[in-house]
């Protein structure tokens, strides 16, 4: 009998653990759908939008394949060689007493010999700003010498402005930034996007060594650069608006003519004209449109920046075509592509004497 009840009740135990398990599993896959439902994008949205659309006209409408961002030029084509100071020994001892002895034989070390380019532009920032101090030092002792840190001074302010192109232009973080995007944007959860302009602005600053008074903070750059590269703001933009402007139209050229059958005598709307005018709110007015103001947004908080850059004589022609491929010629799509789509349903609504709220 003892034998009995021990196995019931191990039964019960087995089952109850089952069950236990089999909860757990249902939450934790509630939890990622959950965490995917957050993370929804504009391409989810327009996706939901045109599949409601085509079942309630019962008619297929076009689907759009969306390609990426053009590949944007190897970092090796832009990059500036820029040469070490050339310091015979009597000059190396010379200057010892300087701290400009020191910065100049961190280069020579074997880490100072294979720096990133954020690095390397700590390094020439650091070694501008020490170089009046040891010539100053010198004047009264050495004249000659003097003479040599002021021509040499001279040459490393453009190896600076050099260094600074070949952070924009090689760094990981700015080229997964500007051609990588990661995720499109959506109303929410859009990482550091503010503060990744913020970054791209500090590091615009950078091309003036005395931007920042004295030399580079390290960390502090690269913490910036770590903006960025968590963002990745503006491939993230650029992927979405060309995918609004590649779906869009597409999708306006095929309902243009099926709002059209949409019969509303007499500006009466039908049943059918009233489930499209909420398909259109509920998708396109709450989900698409918010995302294309972002859109707009950081596109215009970005446009000093870029037309900036498209005037500096120091970056690669290849490299500011992308830009301007991308934040003009690339948001003058989108945007018509949001205007045309948007007076097409405007014609429709009038023409049901329709509002387009739900």
């Amino acid at each position: 009998m003892m034998k009995l009840q021990s196995f019931i009740f191990f039964k019960q135990f087995t089952s109850l653990f089952t069950l236990i398990r089999r909860c757990m599993a249902i939450a934790t896959a509630m939890a990622l759908l959950s965490g995917c439902f957050g993370q929804e994008t504009v391409k989810d949205s327009l996706e939901n939008y045109q599949s409601r659309l085509s079942r309630v006209l019962d008619a297929p409408l076009p689907e759009t394949v969306v390609s990426p961002l053009p590949k944007l030029t190897d970092g090796s084509q832009f990059k500036y060689n820029i040469a070490g100071l050339s310091i015979n020994l009597r000059e190396f001892y010379a200057i010892q007493d300087c701290e400009l002895g020191r910065v100049v034989a961190e280069r020579n070390t074997s880490l100072g010999k294979s720096q990133l380019p954020s690095q390397r532009l700590v390094y020439e920032s650091k070694l501008l700003s020490v170089f009046s101090a040891c010539e100053n030092s010198l004047r009264e002792i050495d004249t000659k010498l003097a003479d040599t840190l002021a021509a040499w001074k001279e040459a490393k302010e453009a190896d600076y402005t050099q260094s600074w192109a070949n952070l924009i232009q090689t760094s990981k973080e700015l080229r997964l930034g500007l051609n990588s995007p990661e995720r499109l944007l959506a109303t929410e959860n859009n990482k550091d996007a503010l503060a990744s302009i913020n970054s791209l602005y500090f590091l615009d600053e950078l091309i003036s060594p005395n931007a920042l008074g004295n030399s580079i903070n390290s960390g502090e750059l690269e913490t910036q650069l770590k903006i960025i590269l968590s963002s990745r703001l503006p491939a993230s933009l650029w992927q979405t608006q060309h995918t609004l402007a590649t779906t869009l139209p597409k999708l306006t050229e095929s309902l243009t003519p099926q709002l059209n059958a949409i019969a509303c005598p007499e500006g009466r709307a039908s049943d059918t004209a009233k489930i499209l005018r909420n398909v259109f709110y509920l998708f396109f007015i709450e989900e698409i449109q918010p995302v294309g103001s972002l859109i707009n947004n950081y596109h215009y908080k970005l446009v000093p920046l870029w037309e900036k850059w498209q005037q500096n004589p120091v970056l690669h022609s290849s490299f500011k075509r992308y830009i301007n491929q991308q934040a003009n010629i690339g948001f003058t799509s989108y945007s018509s592509a949001m205007q045309d789509h948007v007076s097409m349903w405007q014609q429709f609504l009038g023409r049901c004497n329709l509002s387009p709220v739900a």
